[in-house]
């Protein structure tokens, strides 16, 4: 607000113009300028009066971010507990699941060894200890599985039963040792004379079964023939032998095309065992095979 300025309560003329200007005395001038105080200090009371309602407003807005800042501050807190606790847990768990882990992995290899374990058993259990080809379990699961699959292929499979021709005089002559080293010798021949999918195995004492998948009955003689021709060209000394002064073999051949409905596997090792029985009582030292029903 502009202060009015103090003038004396008179009349001039002014000598250029001539205007008459009227002056204050100092009375009005005193009144005036308690006027214009007054209108200063209001002035100044409702400038106090807007600063304290801002104060007000300020504070007021400081307690509301304030109390907003302390809630926001406590539910952090809360949070920031929370996930710690959810982050203890969590290492827990992982930890548990570590130390599981390595408890199956430690239990995984022993079951792996276990399993080689047994599967070496179960393959122990299945070869002949003496001449290391499979034995008469294994014979019997091998000609089992695989006269069904040739049932399905409508395919003829065959059967050589083989024996060492006057064995017990052989042991009986050279002795139990002797009579070992001979059996070894002749299970290694018959191996050798065989194709990959053909089976080998000790049937009994000096008795050998051999599985020809795949192979028609002229086929299995071919075979038969050419393993008792190996065997006397082993040369292995038979001096007891009324039949031939080498180790010599008789062997029975059976063939058949399987169907389930009329024939077991059974059938195949009776008939080639019928035939072995023939070829002893021909004069061994050869292969029989009478087998006309081959289907």
């Amino acid at each position: 607000m502009t202060r009015p300025d103090r003038m004396e309560t008179f009349a001039s003329v002014d000598d250029l113009t001539g205007e008459h200007t009227l002056c204050l005395t100092p009375f009005d001038a005193a009144q005036a300028e308690i006027t214009w105080m007054r209108a200063e200090l209001d002035h100044l009371r409702r400038e106090l009066s807007d600063a304290q309602n801002s104060l007000i407003t300020s504070n007021e807005h400081g307690d509301i971010l304030q109390e907003h800042l302390y809630r926001a501050s406590l539910s952090l807190g809360v949070e920031v507990r929370e996930r710690q606790a959810a982050e203890q847990k969590l290492q827990r768990l992982l930890d548990a699941a570590t130390r599981e882990k390595g408890d199956l992995e430690v239990l995984v290899q022993i079951l792996i060894e276990q399993g080689d374990t047994f599967a070496e058993e179960g393959e122990k259990a299945r070869v002949d200890s003496l001449t290391k080809i499979p034995n008469r379990r294994r014979f019997d699961e091998f000609l089992s599985k695989e006269w069904g699959r040739h049932a399905r292929l409508n395919q003829s499979i065959s059967l050589l039963l083989c024996d060492v021709d006057h064995f017990k005089l052989f042991n009986d002559h050279y002795g139990h040792q002797e009579g070992d080293e001979c059996l070894k010798a002749v299970a290694g021949l018959i191996q050798s004379c065989l194709r990959d999918d053909d089976l080998a195995a000790r049937y009994g004492g000096e008795e050998f079964g051999i599985v020809l998948p795949h192979t028609p009955g002229l086929r299995a003689g071919q075979i038969a023939e050419d393993i008792r021709s190996a065997i006397h060209d082993l040369r292995i000394e038979h001096a007891a032998s009324p039949v031939c002064e080498y180790v010599t073999m008789s062997i029975g051949v059976a063939s058949f095309k399987p169907d389930a409905r009329e024939s077991t596997a059974a059938t195949l090792v009776r008939d080639a065992d019928r035939n072995l029985y023939l070829a002893k009582n021909l004069g061994r030292n050869r292969f029989v095979f009478t087998n006309s029903k081959e289907r």
